[in-house]
């Protein structure tokens, strides 16, 4: 006999689930014949509680294979915080892996930025930026040679790149971002672990410090399903 269940309440025990890890991220949750049989409601019952979830990024639908459990979304904002914080703040665990370090000249794009001569060096950084395991963000980073000298002493595969800007005491002030939605492709997709065309968050910051001088500009590139931005 069918119980008087909302899908209010349905909705709830369904979240518990997933926040006690009975429904683990990725994984699907029962099917809705499953779900009505288990709590004596109708299948409409689960279809409305099973949308508000997927409304709020909790859940998302494969056509023909189910209703899964989401991973964890990034609540971001654009102060100046590093991405290890984002995913400390979120609950995971954040790890890094570098592809690539290097030093080249500025030329008119770098120049035009950091404010120095076209021919003066500058530090790239590539970064995979991981919680849990799961790629997150990918990041492509410049800074002025001239104001991080020992850069190449640091591993940001384990440390941040804020410690090395302090230790060559910059004092950051403020930040100038812009926030688009694209569609990733080789070689972003493979390292976003997403099929080529997924939905990502393409964001370009310039970092400044008390000077007022630009000190990091970063390219980076998030899973837009994993990240909700708070532009303020």
């Amino acid at each position: 006999m069918e119980q008087n269940h909302s899908a209010k309440y349905i909705y709830d025990i369904i979240r518990s689930s997933i926040e006690n890890g009975i429904y683990v991220y990725g994984q699907p949750i029962p099917p809705e014949r499953t779900l009505a049989d288990l709590y004596l409601v109708s299948r409409m019952t689960i279809r409305k509680a099973t949308d508000l979830l997927v409304n709020e990024g909790l859940l998302y639908r494969k056509q023909g294979k189910g209703t899964f459990v989401s991973l964890p979304r990034l609540h971001a904002s654009n102060a100046i915080t590093s991405t290890k914080k984002y995913l400390e703040d979120n609950g995971l665990k954040p790890s890094a892996n570098v592809f690539y370090t290097g030093i080249r000249t500025a030329g008119y794009k770098y120049g035009s930025i950091f404010q120095i001569d076209e021919h003066a060096q500058i530090y790239q950084l590539f970064r995979q930026r991981l919680g849990d395991g799961i790629p997150y963000t990918i990041e492509y980073t410049y800074l002025p040679l001239s104001y991080v000298p020992n850069v190449e002493a640091y591993d940001f595969a384990q440390t941040s790149l804020y410690l090395c800007l302090k230790d060559n005491g910059i004092t950051l002030s403020h930040s100038h971002q812009t926030l688009d939605l694209v569609l990733v492709n080789q070689p972003q997709s493979t390292l976003l672990a997403v099929p080529d065309g997924t939905s990502a968050f393409m964001r370009k910051s310039t970092i400044y410090d008390i000077n007022d001088r630009a000190v990091e500009y970063t390219l980076s590139y998030s899973v837009a399903e994993k990240y909700v931005f708070k532009i303020s």
